[in-house]
């Protein structure tokens, strides 16, 4: 099956390409209504039930549950909320249309493994299920998120990744563009690979962009620190949520501290790899990321990733008090994959050597997924890394109001666990979902407040003002708006408060004869304030009486 490392071309497949995803749709409702009744025996008596709901103007509308005490009815919502304040009535709530869990369709999602031995029914990629990304697909497909990702460079040429790039930079004169090693293409597939497009494999990141950084054309003997810095210097130029680092060893270093300082301070965060091996010295950059102060859930100043295996455990991988937490990096050490599975280039690598030449390709670490072999396992923190910036990108797009220290701490108290911090694991396995979730539920926006003259008879004047919190509309969960102060000021007098209101409505105030203007400034129950307008809502002139 290895056509084009035995030479031959691979054979071209044509794949009906689903549209492209979207952020997820707001919630719906039906128009019935859901009663639970204070006594469930009561739900099971029809003459009960419709002398209840006869008595507010109500009709069942459903056959409900019975004998969980759950009545379907319909009506208008004015009757619907006397109902609710019944005695005989626990609540009642709208009948909401819940959507089935989001699921792109790329195969290797959804595919069993065949290959190797594993548990029936595992998946080829089964590691983003096992770190909750569907439940955080179902909030955001991440359209806005950007990830950099400083590495090898890039197959640009790969379906998957090709359409994914947002820059591409090369710290030396090396097209990146290209990849002849492999790590980049890799890594950059975990992150941010082509999502629900009927093809290969899915990104963490669904729909993240990638700004690509090729930390120069020959790193066999390391990457110095000077284009790791300038790689860092060309990747926060695109102000991306979160920079990728899947390489790191030795000590720390000067000018890599100013680096990450500067990416801290613009509210970037940093993703590092702890080592490969047993080590509790991560090297740099993973020792200035968390400088063995992990066990302090709010220390750091970005996140250094471990490698866990299927059974949840460390995988060998570096441990102790500069580990942040974890990601899947490794199946085990003894049986089934070589790693986690993702895009890779479609040209012969040096990695490929000596397990995919055609004497020995039963050993090679590519795999054919409808007829494409430009894909590989790989093992290692270099696998977790992307994981966890891609997480970290799309907390940073669906929450812009988030500092980098709130980030961090999110994604770092959300990972899955039992107890508290530990020196394998660090706070645990990311947990997509609940982080994701988390973040939503953080407001930093203000609320957005309007007021306008809605009528005016003789000095009597009506003043109508609106209030919102924006919040849902980006898929966050507002807190709701708390107050709406409305100020009106007379000619060159200071502004005065003329009234405060719960949320908005009407106002009627008497005014005296001048020329006046009006504002509101409204105020959410998470503390934010809206800003003060820079011109007035509205005006008015009201002249003497002769």
């Amino acid at each position: 099956m290895r056509r084009r490392l035995a030479g031959a071309l691979a054979a071209v497949v044509a794949i009906a390409c689903a549209a492209p995803a979207a952020e997820a749709a707001p919630a719906r409702h039906t128009d019935r209504w859901l009663a639970v009744l204070e006594r469930p025996a009561d739900a099971r008596s029809p003459g009960l039930v419709a002398d209840l709901l006869g008595r507010f103007g109500l009709a069942r509308a459903g056959p409900g549950a019975p004998g969980l005490g759950v009545v379907t009815l319909r009506g208008p919502a004015a009757a619907v909320e006397r109902l609710r304040r019944d005695p005989a009535v626990a609540g009642v709530s709208r009948e909401w249309l819940r959507d089935l869990r989001r699921m792109p369709n790329d195969p290797a999602l959804g595919s069993p493994e065949g290959e190797y031995a594993v548990p029936p029914g595992t998946p080829i990629q089964w590691a983003l299920a096992r770190q909750g990304f569907p439940a955080a697909w179902d909030v955001t497909t991440g359209g806005t998120a950007r990830v950099a990702i400083l590495d090898t460079g890039i197959d640009a040429a790969h379906p998957e990744l090709g359409g994914k790039i947002a820059s591409a930079e090369s710290v030396d004169a090396g097209d990146p563009r290209t990849d002849s090693d492999g790590h980049g293409s890799h890594v950059s597939g975990l992150a941010c690979a082509g999502t629900d497009d009927g093809r290969g494999i899915a990104g963490a990141g669904w729909g993240c962009t990638l700004h690509v950084v090729k930390l120069g054309t020959d790193l066999t003997g390391g990457i110095p620190d000077e284009n790791i810095v300038r790689g860092l210097e060309l990747a926060m130029a695109h102000a991306p949520h979160a920079i990728g680092m899947s390489f790191g060893g030795g000590p720390d270093s000067a000018a890599l501290d100013a680096a990450i300082q500067a990416a801290y301070d613009r509210g970037i965060v940093l993703v590092a790899a702890a080592s490969n091996e047993e080590d509790d010295d991560q090297g740099a950059p993973a020792s200035q990321l968390q400088p063995g102060d992990a066990a302090n859930i709010d220390a750091g100043r970005g996140l250094v990733v471990t490698a866990a295996d299927f059974a949840d455990t460390r995988a060998g991988t570096g441990r102790g008090d500069e580990v942040s937490l974890a990601a899947y990096g490794f199946y085990d050490e003894e049986r089934g994959p070589p790693g986690l599975i993702s895009t890779y280039p479609e040209m012969f690598t040096l990695r490929d050597l000596p397990g995919c030449t055609p004497v020995v390709l039963p050993a090679c670490n590519r795999r054919d997924l409808g007829g494409d072999d430009s894909y590989a396992y790989l093992q290692g923190t270099s696998m977790a890394t992307p994981q966890v910036a891609a997480l970290a990108a799309l907390v940073g797009a669906l929450n812009p109001g988030l500092g980098t220290q709130e980030k961090l701490r999110l994604i770092k108290a959300t990972a899955r666990r039992s107890g508290g911090w530990s020196p394998d694991l660090g706070w645990g396995i990311i947990d997509a979902g609940d982080a994701v979730d988390a973040a939503r539920r953080i407001d930093r926006l203000a609320p957005a407040s309007r007021v306008r003259v809605a009528r005016r008879r003789g000095r009597r004047v009506r003043l109508a003002v609106r209030a919102s919190d924006p919040g849902a509309a980006r898929g966050l969960i507002p807190a709701g708006v708390r107050r709406v102060d409305v100020f009106a000021k007379r000619g060159k007098r200071p502004a005065r408060r003329l009234r405060r209101l719960r949320k908005g409505g009407p106002v009627v105030v008497r005014m005296r004869p001048g020329r006046w203007r009006f504002y509101s400034r409204a105020t959410d129950r998470a503390g934010n304030v809206e800003p003060r307008p820079g011109r007035p809502d509205a005006r008015i002139r009201l002249k003497r009486r002769r």
